[in-house]
C-alpha cells in the first residue's frame, strides 16, 4: 500500500528540507505502508525547487513536481493527479510545507483509512485540537466553520478550512474537479474539496491536530479574498439546496392535489365539496358500518380509496422527481426497480397519510380531506430526507 504525501510549496526554502525529513521519519510508524513525499512547487523564485531536487537525487522516496501555475489548489490537484498516475499512490495525503502541521498525526490518520474511512480530516476545532495562529486567523477558522455548517447543512464536521487531510485514491477519482474552483489564487480549494467529498458520499472522520505558526518565511494566505470566496461558495451551496427543496415542494403540492382529487372521486364522487359524479367510483364497496375487518384494520371504502389515491400520488412523485427535482443526481438501475425502491422508501409517508385520514374521518368525524392535508405535511419532510439520502444520491461524475 503506497502513501504519497503531497506538499504544495511556494517560497519555502527555509522549511522544506526539515518538512521532508520530518515526514519521512514517520515511516517507522507506518507499518506495511510505502511512504513517499511529493513536493509540488509553483516555481518558487527563492530556490525551493533546487533543495527538493537535491534531496530527490539522494532519496528515491522523495519526488519533485514542477507546477507551472501558482496557487494552492493547483499544487494540490496537480500533485494528487501525479501521485496517482506516476507514483501509483493508493492513499493520498496533503499538508503544508511550513512546518505548521505535525507529521506525527499521519500514522493515526492513515490507520483510520485502513478502518474503512474515505477521508480523514485534521481539525483544530475538535476536542484536543489547537489553533496557535494569531487571533484574526483563529477568528477566520472558527467563523468559516460556523458559516459552512449553516450554509451546507453539515453539523457533524468541525473544521472546513484545514489543509491537513488523508484520503483514498478511490475517493479522489470520484470527485468532479470541474465543480471545484481549484485554479483560484485563494485557499478556497480546502472547503470546496471537502464539500465535493461529502457530495461523493465519502465516509469522513476527524482527528484533532495542533496547528502552529510558521517559524520562517511568510504566510501566503489572502484572508479577505479567501473570506469572500468562502461566503460566495456557501451561498452557491445554499441556493442549490434551496432550489432542490423548492422543486420538491412544487412536486409535493401537485401530488397532494392529485391525491385529494382521486380520494374525493373514489370515496364520495366529488372533488372537495363539489359534486362531480352521481356516485363514488368505489360505490360498490361498503362503508365502515358493514365493512369486513382484518385484525385492527377495517377494509371499507375509505380505506381502499385512500390506498389507491396515495399510490397514485407516489407514482406521480417518482416520475416528477426522476425527471425534474433530482434530474442531475444518480439514476442507477432500471426505472422500475427504482420505482419499487421509491415505494418502499416512501412507506413512512403513506402510513402517516393513511393514519391521519382514518383518524380525522372516523375518530374525529371530520372531513377525510383535512386528514389527508395534515398527513401530507407531516410526511413531506420525512420523504425529502429519504429521497436525498437513498433514492437520488448526489454522485459527481468521474474525472
Amino acid at each position: 500500500m503506497r502513501l504519497v504525501v503531497n506538499i504544495p510549496t511556494y517560497n519555502e526554502k527555509d522549511n522544506i528540507a526539515s518538512c521532508i525529513k520530518n515526514v519521512l521519519a514517520q515511516a517507522k510508524n507506518l507499518k506495511g505502508i510505502d511512504l513517499h513525499v511529493l513536493v509540488s512547487d509553483s516555481r518558487s523564485p527563492d530556490g525551493t525547487a533546487d533543495i527538493v531536487k537535491r534531496i530527490a537525487k539522494q532519496n528515491p522516496k522523495v519526488h519533485y513536481l514542477d507546477v507551472v501555475q501558482r496557487g494552492l489548489g493547483v499544487g494540490l490537484i496537480k500533485g494528487h493527479q501525479y501521485a496517482i498516475a506516476r507514483l501509483k499512490a493508493d492513499i493520498l495525503a496533503q499538508m503544508d510545507g511550513d512546518l505548521s502541521h505535525d507529521p506525527a498525526s499521519l500514522p493515526p490518520m492513515v490507520s483510520l483509512i485502513g478502518e474503512g474511512y474515505d477521508l480523514v480530516n485534521g481539525s483544530r476545532l475538535t476536542k484536543g485540537g489547537k489553533n496557535l495562529l494569531g487571533w484574526h486567523r483563529r477568528l477566520f477558522t472558527w467563523g468559516s466553520a460556523l458559516y459552512c455548517k449553516l450554509s451546507w447543512g453539515t453539523f457533524n464536521i468541525t473544521e472546513y478550512t484545514t489543509s491537513y487531510r488523508v484520503f483514498t485514491k478511490k475517493l479522489f477519482e470520484k470527485i468532479d474537479l470541474n465543480k471545484i474552483p481549484w485554479h483560484s489564487k485563494t485557499y478556497i480549494i480546502q472547503p470546496t474539496f471537502l464539500y465535493a467529498a461529502i457530495q461523493a458520499g465519502a465516509k469522513i472522520k476527524e482527528i484533532p491536530i495542533i496547528f502552529t505558526d510558521r517559524k520562517k518565511g511568510y504566510s501566503k494566505a489572502k484572508i479577505i479574498g479567501y473570506t469572500l470566496d468562502v461566503l460566495k461558495f456557501g451561498v452557491k451551496v445554499r441556493l442549490a439546496k434551496s432550489i432542490t427543496f423548492v422543486k420538491f415542494l412544487i412536486v409535493g403540492t401537485a401530488s397532494y392535489f392529485l391525491n385529494a382529487v382521486a380520494l374525493g372521486l373514489l370515496y364520495r364522487g366529488q372533488i372537495y365539496f363539489l359534486k362531480v359524479l352521481p356516485s363514488p367510483i368505489l360505490a360498490s364497496l361498503p362503508t365502515i358500518e358493514s365493512a369486513p375487518k382484518f385484525a385492527f384494520l377495517t377494509i371499507d371504502r375509505l380505506f381502499v380509496a385512500s390506498v389507491i389515491s396515495i399510490e397514485l400520488s407516489i407514482i406521480f412523485n417518482f416520475f416528477a422527481h426522476e425527471n425534474w427535482t433530482f434530474k442531475d443526481r444518480s439514476h442507477k438501475g432500471l426505472a422500475v426497480l427504482r420505482l419499487l425502491k421509491f415505494n418502499f422508501s416512501s412507506i413512512a409517508s403513506p402510513i402517516i397519510q393513511l393514519t391521519s385520514i382514518l383518524i380525522f374521518a372516523h375518530a374525529l368525524n371530520l372531513s377525510e380531506q383535512i386528514g389527508l392535508a395534515v398527513g401530507v405535511i407531516l410526511g413531506l419532510f420525512v420523504n425529502y430526507s429519504i429521497n436525498m439520502l437513498w433514492i437520488w444520491k448526489a454522485h459527481p461524475k468521474r474525472v
